[in-house]
């Protein structure tokens, strides 16, 4: 039996107000199964429970959640940690969620196309978190954000992430998967982006203009020890234990739902203009600018697409009046 503190981190999201942790901007673990585990179903009430939850969701994407009061300057710090924590939990479903999709092209020719929609959407996704956890200005990222990565490990490293090996080829366009011809050159431009992004996120922020991923990626260790990814779940308060499809999409949904009202509230860009200046010109660039304004959207579609819904009724559902 769980703990009650375990079931409500593993609860639905309400369809209104803030209910993420304590209070808004507050933090919770997310439970994912270990490293390629299978997450069985929960069952028949628990997939009924979670399609209203995602019907619900997806019908506030018009109207909203609602916002919280705005962060002020003196709380930017909190925001940003917020945004580096929550963005990345949600990353990490969406490589589980990719790398699903990669297996089904694989082995199912019949979903091809639609599983060939569901990885352009999500790679798009992972776009939007790059920016979202971007955001942060340097000032806090390098004050802040940065030693304490290194406060837990002096080699702390984006390649220690458990869950992204089964989709480290796709995103270093090493190998286009086998979607149908229509998403081809879609996705090839969503790899293209993301690329870009974390190209141009890291020149912002580190100093060098290299992100703790890209700085370690050639000298992975084939051997590595297990703590490593032990340390990276820890600093990213990933917990590993059995968890059940239903349970990753709530937790998916709980964590879309504050990011939500957190950009509702207070934009992309919060805090003085200087934040929004310090982008550098190339990531200026219309496409840049357009996942920007998709950032919101973007993650609906991913809820319904994890939900199990087509693209068709997705959009139909966000457009309902």
């Amino acid at each position: 039996m769980r703990r009650p503190s375990a079931v409500a981190a593993l609860s639905l999201p309400g369809t209104h107000g803030w209910d993420f942790g304590d209070y808004p901007y507050g933090l919770e673990p997310l439970t994912m199964p270990a490293p390629n585990s299978a997450a069985p179903d929960g069952g028949s009430r628990d997939e009924a429970d979670l399609d209203d939850a995602c019907l619900g969701f997806l019908a506030r994407a018009k109207e909203g959640f609602g916002i919280t009061p705005p962060v002020d300057d003196s709380r930017l710090g909190q925001l940003f940690w917020f945004r580096w924590i929550i963005g990345h939990h949600v990353s990490f479903v969406i490589w589980r969620l990719l790398a699903d999709e990669l297996s089904r092209l694989s082995s199912n020719p019949k979903d091809r196309e639609a599983a060939s929609v569901a990885v352009t959407e999500y790679v798009r996704a992972y776009c939007g978190m790059l920016l979202y956890t971007g955001s942060c200005n340097s000032a806090i990222y390098n004050a802040d954000i940065r030693p304490s990565m290194h406060r837990l490990h002096s080699t702390f490293s984006g390649t220690w992430a458990p869950d992204y090996p089964p989709v480290r080829s796709l995103f270093r366009g090493r190998k286009l998967p086998p979607v149908v011809d229509s998403e081809r050159e879609r996705l090839v431009r969503q790899v293209e982006l993301s690329h870009r992004i974390h190209l141009g996120v890291a020149a912002k922020l580190v100093e060098g203009g290299r992100s703790l991923l890209q700085q370690s990626v050639a000298q992975r260790d084939a051997n590595q020890p297990r703590m490593w990814e032990g340390i990276f779940d820890c600093y990213f308060l990933t917990l590993r234990a059995p968890t059940t499809r239903q349970e990753i999409l709530a937790q998916l949904l709980r964590r879309n739902k504050a990011i939500v009202m957190d950009l509702a509230t207070n934009g992309l860009y919060p805090g003085s203009p200087e934040s929004r200046d310090e982008t550098l010109a190339e990531m200026r660039h219309p496409d840049i600018v357009e996942c920007e304004e998709d950032l919101t959207p973007s993650l609906f579609r991913v809820a319904g697409l994890a939900a199990g819904f087509s693209a068709a009724r997705v959009a139909k559902e966000m457009t309902a009046s």
